[in-house]
């Protein structure tokens, strides 16, 4: 999967220590999705639901889960929560706590969905949920650690902070979901392209070319949000601070969609070089 191409990227001047635990972060997080979606997990809810609840509670204040019904997952997931977690604040703590079990939340939601047929679920609806099951909030959160940036909060910037977040949430996901439409349709379940073609009743190939669209748009939203923190007036420490963050994020969506359109992530998915252009300012 060339995750050592997306972590690089991410991190083109990063310790050779901080790449690592990079790419070890990025391994689980496919490791997961791949497993949810080629395990039968997603389309069974019993079963995800059961999958899930070990590796939340990984992630709780205290937690040491019992060897002797650790998986194989949660036993990664332990080992490399302990490592990252070593040292940050208890804020990031939380937050990494509180997106990755999101992201499980979402999962759940998506699968639950399924189960009561694709058709209930809008293109406004798919956007929302996608942000959630692309893992990329929580993988920006350990590049918080491996990049050493942490995330800015102040009144004055929060909700820029959270729509710059989003915005490379969703450019990732529907990027990805260009890309693995074939893998998608093999597995029976929905992504971008499939979900607008059904709301518009178009075909496919109109479908992609409105995907499109909507990547670029929300990348004009991504470089007017990045633009916009870097202009915000804040004492000299927290500006730097905010301007460190914002090229971190710059850099990791430059970095996912290089990832996506040069790697073969998606081998017999459609090459998504058209929105892997490199950012305003990488």
């Amino acid at each position: 999967m060339r995750l050592d191409v997306l972590a690089g990227g991410a991190l083109p001047h990063g310790a050779e220590a901080d790449v690592l635990l990079t790419v070890q972060w990025a391994v689980f997080i496919c490791w997961v999705d791949d497993f949810i979606d080629r395990s039968g997990l997603a389309h069974s809810p019993p079963s995800l639901e059961a999958f899930a609840t070990p590796l939340r509670q990984v992630l709780q204040p205290g937690a040491a889960p019992s060897a002797r019904v650790m998986s194989p997952h949660v036993s990664v997931l332990a080992g490399l929560w302990e490592r990252t977690a070593l040292g940050m604040p208890d804020r990031w703590r939380e937050r990494f706590a509180r997106e990755y079990t999101d992201f499980l939340d979402a999962t759940e939601q998506e699968v639950a969905l399924r189960q009561v047929g694709a058709a209930a679920l809008s293109v406004a609806g798919y956007v929302r949920l996608r942000r959630r099951t692309i893992t990329l909030v929580p993988m920006l959160t350990v590049l918080e650690r491996t990049g050493h940036a942490l995330m800015v909060e102040d009144p004055r910037v929060d909700l820029r902070v959270r729509d710059l977040r989003w915005a490379l949430a969703d450019i990732a996901g529907w990027a990805n979901d260009l890309a693995s439409g074939a893998d998608d349709e093999l597995a029976g379940q929905d992504n971008l392209v499939a979900v607008i073609a059904r709301e518009s009743c178009c075909s496919a190939a109109v479908a992609r070319v409105r995907a499109r669209a909507m990547i670029d748009q929300r990348r004009r939203d991504f470089a007017s949000l990045a633009q916009a923190l870097r202009t915000t007036p804040l004492p000299a420490d927290r500006g730097k601070e905010l301007r460190r963050y914002v090229a971190l994020v710059e850099q990791f969506m430059s970095a996912t969609l290089h990832w996506l359109s040069t790697t073969g992530r998606f081998a017999s998915g459609t090459n998504t070089s058209v929105v892997a252009q490199t950012p305003t300012r990488p």
